[in-house]
């Protein structure tokens, strides 16, 4: 079978020990990230009508 260089960059990374680290550490890289868009998602509403009332409260 004939790989590109890339494909063997590729299959020689997922064999090594590093490629498990990394992947484990991008893993929790991305639970990270999701838990906090859910939390700006959930508060985003609250932000954005605590600014309201104090434009207005300046008006």
């Amino acid at each position: 079978m004939n790989r590109t260089p890339s494909t063997r960059l590729f299959h020689r990374f997922m064999r090594s020990a590093k490629a498990a680290t990394s992947i484990e550490y991008a893993l929790i890289a991305a639970g990270i990230a999701a838990v906090l868009v859910g939390v700006i998602a959930s508060l985003g509403g609250n932000v954005a009508a605590m600014w309201t009332a104090i434009k207005t409260a300046f008006n």
